[in-house]
């Protein structure tokens, strides 16, 4: 029989080995068992795109419902406590077509009596009451919350805040792109969310990015000599979405060499497969976090593709020829983005990988767009 694909490149996807995170798994479920307080019930995970953040969020609610407790995932919209509060009265277990059904009559002699919506405190006091009567709880994960506004992430962290000083048994996982969420947390935002437990999702070391790649070939009765697997974990850089990217293609790989069934990976394969998923990998990421960029933003990149390091922001302006003060603005659009970070004082450097390859490899097809020779 045909062996599945167990890479899951998808974004959010659920992979089968969760590469690099055990510190994160392990603060939630402690959080989950010392009970009201905790510091892993109120938890903010940030990180760049594909850094892992979405798939993360979903393993822990995975260990919450484990453990009896009801999970409510939401993404960041418009009114985001109406969102938590429509999701949590369609999880709470009630019937409401039969409870309809009984209130025909009733809603017919009432119709003139307006019902009042309740707000996201009373939404969630009501789940959590019933819940830690039972020793179980609530958590409510966030993802994107970068894109909330501050008036609806202030008005759910009262809430959350009133409910754990009254010994409601309930978690609050947040996570977003880090320059997003660290400016919704900013002087205007709410004080009890800055304080909630900081998980950054860096880079996965090499051994971990191996162990992981070998575990999930290794699952699926697929053996990988240590050279292949050394090189296709070095082609990831310990990004958590190019594990999987890289891993799946060298699977793709390995299946079209022996024509469907096989039982080991080659260096061939892990060769041929790296190639395809870089090329997506630009496609999907490199290409996506670059696009609407204005001129001077594509400029700015561009110029740091001169340095193999960090780049000296004094010395971007020079090559740009302009003032260093006048890109202060870029500077800051790039780093909301993600696509560059500080790296001390008076420098920067590329957040994503293979970014600058990238840009150097198409500088010319890129500054064109903005009518500029390359």
């Amino acid at each position: 029989m045909r062996k599945v694909n167990p890479f899951k490149p998808t974004a959010g996807a659920e992979p089968p080995v969760l590469a690099g995170r055990d510190a994160v798994l392990e603060d939630f479920e402690i959080g989950l068992e010392e009970g009201v307080g905790a510091p892993g019930r109120l938890m903010r995970i940030t990180g760049p795109r594909g850094s892992g953040k979405t798939v993360l969020l979903t393993e822990l609610g995975d260990i919450a419902r484990r453990r009896g407790w009801r999970v409510v995932d939401v993404t960041a919209a418009d009114r985001l406590p109406e969102l938590i509060g429509r999701r949590l009265e369609k999880s709470d277990g009630v019937d409401y077509s039969a409870e309809l059904d009984l209130m025909v009559v009733k809603a017919r002699a009432q119709k003139d009596e307006p019902r009042r919506s309740e707000d996201i405190y009373e939404a969630m006091n009501r789940v959590t009451g019933k819940l830690t009567e039972e020793h179980k709880g609530l958590l409510v994960t966030v993802d994107e919350i970068q894109d909330a506004s501050v008036e609806d992430v202030r008005e759910i962290a009262v809430a959350i805040q009133h409910l754990i000083r009254e010994r409601r048994d309930i978690a609050f996982v947040f996570a977003g792109l880090t320059a997003g969420v660290m400016n919704l947390l900013g002087e205007d935002g709410p004080t009890f969310l800055r304080r909630a437990y900081p998980e950054e999702l860096s880079t996965i070391p090499a051994d971990e990015v191996e162990a992981t790649l070998r575990a999930t070939f290794e699952k699926s009765g697929v053996r990988i000599d240590e050279d292949a697997l050394t090189s296709a974990a070095d082609s990831t850089a310990g990004y958590a979405y190019l594990i999987q990217l890289v891993g799946y293609n060298v699977w793709r790989a390995a299946q079209v060499r022996a024509s469907g069934e096989f039982d080991a990976i080659s260096a061939e394969d892990v060769e041929k497969g790296v190639v395809v998923a870089r090329r997506e990998f630009e496609r999907t990421v490199l290409e996506a976090a670059i696009a609407h960029l204005p001129k001077m933003a594509m400029e700015y990149l561009v110029a740091m593709t001169a340095d193999r390091l960090a780049s000296s922001t004094g010395e971007i302006a020079s090559r740009l020829g302009v003032p260093a003060s006048s890109l202060s603005t870029t500077r800051k659009l790039l780093v909301s983005r993600q696509i560059i970070e500080p790296t001390a004082r008076g420098y920067v450097g590329f957040s994503i990988p293979f970014m600058r390859e990238y840009l150097t490899k198409n500088r010319e097809a890129l500054l064109a767009r903005y009518g500029v020779e390359g």
